[in-house]
């Protein structure tokens, strides 16, 4: 499919987006989209076209065109909110219940009582950047780690095993991850029980669509997706 990539800019008589999506339009869309992972489609009165959300991505598709997709987001630019934004966060919400997520093979770092899930790996350059932020908010963030190796970093799972299998897995998140300290492997039980729970938690990322890091998920339900400090210090700091 011939996609356009551009950024639609919204004036004022743009209003928000309305739910006006029958079954046979829903269907008629995934069709067109056999591949996507569409996680909501919304009725836009931008030029008659549908706004189709695939977790944080969002373009636009006419059903009389099937061949060509408008790729980017809304931006009103009386108000200067980005429309799209504002929906796919709506839809991230109603995607994720951060409540029933099993946490329990996760590695639980802070003492504060906020919290929230993060998919991470730890050769992850945005992970790292983001580890030495979240250690500086630990007196007010309870962080669950979720550790994902990405098969683009041919060390990582390795690395996660170490940490896994130090005596301070909390610790040895930041020595390995900041400080670029080399760790000790564990031994050989432990690093079996570490692919156990690398696979838990790849299990879980793969349950909620999760395919790249970081990723984190508030108590909130609100998402994070990448280093965005500016989100971080919102939910952490309600700034």
């Amino acid at each position: 499919m011939k996609k356009l990539l551009i950024t639609l800019l919204a004036t004022a008589s743009i209003s928000s987006f309305a739910v006006g999506v029958t079954p046979q339009i829903e269907s008629q869309i995934r069709t067109m989209l056999p591949n996507t992972k569409i996680t909501a489609i919304n009725y836009s009165t931008y030029a008659g076209l549908y706004e189709v959300l695939a977790g944080d991505n969002a373009f636009y598709v006419g059903l009389n065109n099937e061949s060509e997709v408008i790729v980017g987001h809304i931006l009103n630019i009386k108000t200067m909110q980005d429309e799209t934004q504002v929906n796919i966060e709506l839809a991230n919400a109603k995607r994720f219940d951060y409540k029933s997520m099993d946490l329990s093979k996760t590695l639980k770092v802070g003492k504060g009582k906020k919290h929230m899930v993060v998919f991470i790996d730890p050769d992850c350059p945005y992970c790292q950047q983001l580890e030495a932020y979240l250690n500086t908010k630990l007196d007010k963030i309870t962080v669950h780690y979720v550790f994902i190796p990405l098969p683009m970093h041919p060390n990582a799972a390795a690395h996660t095993r170490q940490i896994l299998c130090s005596s301070n897995p909390a610790g040895a998140v930041f020595d390995l991850m900041v400080n670029h300290k080399d760790l000790p492997d564990g031994s050989e039980a432990c690093q079996a029980n570490a692919d156990k729970t690398i696979k838990a938690n790849e299990d879980l990322a793969r349950a909620n669509g999760i395919n790249s890091t970081p990723y984190a998920v508030t108590d909130t339900n609100k998402v994070i997706g990448g280093f965005n400090q500016a989100a971080f210090d919102k939910f952490i700091e309600g700034k």
